[in-house]
């Protein structure tokens, strides 16, 4: 009887030790999915942030061109739906190259008319401070 009370114990030992080392195995098994898993997600990540990182450079590139082609920051944020100052930091940010080639890309750009100088009447003619032609020209001390 004893024996067999034994044999009884020891097989219950072996199935437990059994279904211990298959538990174990299971959990290796899960565990090398999950660093399967974790690798193709740094992998999915990475290639996402690299496409997020041209795509932020091509619209910095296309804000600097719109701001550079009217000339004014805060219309081009209006336009684009950012603030001036990521405007402006697009700008500095920009390769000069870069904008002047995609501005060539775009069209002509019509050069910026410049404000003449406007001649203010001076004191009337003969008198002693006038300069030339009666306009009061800066500097001029006197005939």
């Amino acid at each position: 009887m004893a024996s067999k009370t034994g044999n009884d114990a020891t097989r219950a030992l072996r199935r437990r030790q059994e279904l211990e080392l298959r538990a174990v195995r299971a959990v290796e098994q899960a565990a090398g999915t999950v660093q399967d898993a974790q690798r193709r997600r740094r992998e999915a990540v990475a290639r996402l942030d690299q496409e997020v990182g041209a795509s932020d450079a091509a619209h910095g590139l296309a804000v600097a061109v719109l701001a550079t082609v009217l000339r004014d920051d805060g219309l081009a944020a209006d336009l684009t739906g950012v603030d001036v100052a990521r405007v402006r930091s697009c700008r500095r940010g920009a390769d000069g190259a870069a904008v002047r080639a995609r501005v060539a890309e775009l069209g002509e750009v019509l050069p910026r008319r410049r404000r003449t100088a406007v001649a203010r009447p001076g004191p009337v003619r003969g008198d002693a401070g006038a300069g030339a032609g009666g306009v009061a020209v800066s500097g001029d001390v006197g005939a």
